[in-house]
């Protein structure tokens, strides 16, 4: 991974790395996938827009599979990439154009984590999220119908990721292998909120030096600075101490070359670059800049707390604009108690007022408007969420207002799908808590609940801490399970509409709690369309998948059913061929035949036709043959292409055949025909043989059935063979 740019959205024309044929095993056509960028800019990744806009004249292709690089404090960025030096590129000389399609509006970014990641990676980006919302007024909520959003997810291109907002649909954020650490998913985040890297900065060369000897070849381009005029930096001073800046050693040739330094001390010492560990003062206040965050008010994340007007109890200034955003955990709700309340009143309280919004945007709805000088009753959010608006605009002098607040966990909800999650999660649970839920869904459905996360003290019976679940709406209902440890609960499923949660923590030991997904459930196996497969449907916790009958198999629209492929076979003699032959082969097909005769036989395989999509090494669609039933046995070759492979027998009585296709080029695929027979029947087969469509004069010997030599033509067997019979 590469350190997240820290000059904001505003297109600039630089050089950057063309992605040609990325080789992506990951089926994502659902989301921007970075790994399929046009072209990166160290862990950035450009789309063809992005390369539209920038203006380039000149790009060069890169091999871009894996991007695992950590420029962060302390280590070395090596990557798996090599080629010439490149030239400097000229520059088309423009003024910046601001991108504000590429900010997410009102701060507001929807998020969906995959599910190939484990609990404590998942607690992992949330904290990172988390570290985010607390220093500025971006907030992080998991997405339920909104159009853009990000996608966590594990890609072949290892730590990559577009910067802002690219809009029309979801965008993955790549937390490859070893970028599952808090400060590197924080680094990843800077880029999705709309952050380049620090050092390329226009006034970067007044800072730090670059050491342009110690860079490993190919990678120059990612020490390039922006043109003044191509980048906004709000104002805001050159910050060493960015998350978004690179590492002395980035991009290295050794991890005790330098390429990146100070140019200057600060109090008496080189300042450290390239940290892990939270946002800088820089980034919080630059951050706050790009999304226009109000000067007064905060993000409180603690499970308690208080605030106040600004000046309070000494009064307030005219025209002041406050915003307090409360976030506790998922399934926990608010209480805020007003302690003081001294505005100016007016009709519908249009000048002076505080207004409490039940979310986490001035959209969400309201709770109420409050001016004057009487309290409020308690306000109890209905969610995790609550947003605190103070404005002023008369010359009125009152002491302002204070409040309380305190999170309080269970209750009951009725929402057709939402969070539940242990007090204080993702961090650890609090002593003495119980926790109780009465979750009410739907009519007509039933209760799904699917574990993200499990870890609760263990103990044989779940004597200490403990999760409960229960079909209904009381303690006294059917009990579904008593769960503690570290094992996640299977999926759970009610007999009815409403379920019953208890969670318990003692005074001594805490661990990371449970985070869960609940929703209505409904089979739509049993509804008249039967989700729309041509054959079975299978219902299953929350979704439903299409099965086939015996001797079929999934077509690619995952709907339909076509005549499967492979399987064992014992017959001695018989015929194979790919899917839909003659026609062409379906794309992503993998079909494997094993072959198995009886012992002291041998097996023969005789291509009639083959034709695969072909290149140097097969690498696309291919058959495969061995010796053996497994994937690792003796391997007679690979083919693909157009040429018939030669005749192939196996070692001993059995043989394995696999063809495999991928989702691009499809052909007629084969035919092939094999025959079996016992070791001291088979026939001893020198070069000049005649076979059906003509072999090699410079063919090897085989070994064949005498029951296939009695097929060949009479004058075939008359000048070469005389068969003992079996």
């Amino acid at each position: 991974m590469v350190p997240l740019r820290r000059c904001l959205i505003l297109l600039t024309s630089f050089r950057v790395l063309l992605a040609l044929d990325v080789d992506v095993d990951v089926d994502a056509g659902f989301y921007a996938d970075p790994c399929k960028a046009a072209g990166f800019l160290g862990d950035i990744a450009l789309d063809e827009e992005d390369l539209r806009l920038l203006r380039l004249e000149h790009v060069w292709p890169s091999d871009r599979t894996s991007n695992s690089t950590h420029a962060g404090n302390g280590s070395a960025a090596v990557q798996n990439t090599t080629g010439p030096d490149k030239p400097r590129l000229p520059r088309r000389t423009r003024a910046a154009t601001a991108r504000p399609e590429r900010v997410w509006p009102d701060g507001v970014i929807p998020y969906v984590i995959s599910g190939n990641f484990s609990g404590s990676q998942r607690a992992i980006f949330k904290q990172a999220m988390r570290h985010w919302e607390r220093y500025t007024c971006v907030a992080f909520v998991e997405r339920s119908v909104e159009e853009s959003y990000i996608v966590f997810t594990y890609l072949p291109c290892g730590c990559c990721s577009y910067v802002g907002r690219r809009g029309g649909g979801p965008q993955a954020i790549s937390i490859g292998k070893n970028c599952d650490k808090f400060g590197i998913v924080v680094h990843e985040l800077g880029h999705v909120i709309g952050f380049w890297h620090e050092h390329t900065r226009p006034d970067r060369d007044g800072h730090v030096g670059i050491f342009r000897e110690n860079i490993q070849p190919g990678q120059e381009y990612n020490f390039l600075k922006m043109e003044p005029g191509e980048v906004d930096s709000l104002g805001e001073a050159y910050d060493f101490d960015s998350i978004m800046h690179y590492a002395r050693n980035t991009f290295s040739r050794g991890i005790f070359l330098d390429t990146i330094l100070p140019r200057y001390e600060v109090n008496g010492v080189k300042p450290p670059i390239g940290q892990r560990t939270r946002l800088s003062k820089g980034d919080i206040a630059q951050a706050r800049k790009l999304y226009k965050c109000p000067r007064c008010g905060e993000t409180l994340q603690d499970t308690s707390g208080n605030f106040s007007s600004p000046g309070f109890p000494n009064g307030y200034a005219a025209y002041m604009e406050c915003i307090w955003r409360i976030s506790v955990t998922p399934g926990e709700k608010i209480i805020l108690n007003f302690t003081s309340m001294d505005l100016y009143r007016s009709h519908l309280c249009w000048y002076d007022h505080v207004e409490i919004r039940d979310g986490y945007l001035r959209k969400s709805s309201l709770k109420g408007r409050f001016c004057g000088d009487k309290l409020p009753d308690p306000i109890v959010s209905s969610d995790s969420r609550l947003w605190i608006e103070f404005r002023s605009s008369s010359n009125w002098v009152g002491k302002g207002f204070s409040a309380v607040y305190e999170a309080i966990c269970g209750g009951e909800v009725r929402r057709d799908s939402g969070q539940i999650q242990s007090p204080n999660y993702p961090d650890d649970y609090r002593p003495n808590k119980m926790c109780v839920w009465k979750v009410t869904v739907a009519q007509g459905f039933h209760v799904g609940l699917v574990f993200q996360s499990f870890e609760i003290e263990r103990h044989d019976s779940c004597a200490y801490d403990y999760l409960e679940v229960r079909d209904g709406t009381s303690e006294r209902s059917p009990l579904l399970g008593r769960f503690c440890g570290y094992d996640k609960p299977d999926d759970i499923k009610t007999s009815s509409n409403q379920l019953w949660i208890k969670f318990v923590s003692d005074g001594s030991v805490n661990k990371a709690g449970f985070a869960a997904n609940f929703f209505k459930e409904m089979d739509e196996c049993s509804r008249p369309e039967r989700g729309h497969c041509e054959q079975r449907c299978v219902n299953t916790l929350g979704s439903f998948y299409c099965a086939c009958d015996p001797g079929y198999e999934l077509a690619s629209d995952r709907r339909s059913c076509e005549a499967a492929c492979g399987g064992f076979i014992s017959k001695l003699n018989g015929s194979i061929t790919s899917p839909g032959w003659p026609r062409e082969y379906p794309p992503n097909k993998n079909c494997v035949w094993q072959l198995e005769a009886p012992p002291q036989y041998r097996i023969t395989l005789l291509f009639d036709a083959f034709e695969t999509e072909g290149n140097d090494v097969c690498k696309y669609d291919y058959v495969e043959v061995r010796s053996g039933l497994s994937a690792d046995s003796k391997l007679h070759g690979k083919f693909c292409g157009g040429e018939k492979p030669e005749p192939i027998t196996s070692q001993f009585n059995n043989m394995r055949i696999e063809f495999k296709s991928d989702n691009t080029v499809s052909k007629r695929g084969f035919k092939a025909q094999y025959f079996s027979g016992k070791h001291d029947s088979l026939h001893l087969v020198e070069k000049n043989i005649l076979w059906p469509n003509k072999i090699s004069e410079e063919k090897i010997v085989h070994f064949l059935p005498s029951s296939w030599l009695r097929s060949c033509g009479e004058q075939h067997r008359r000048n070469h063979y005389q068969p003992q019979l079996a």
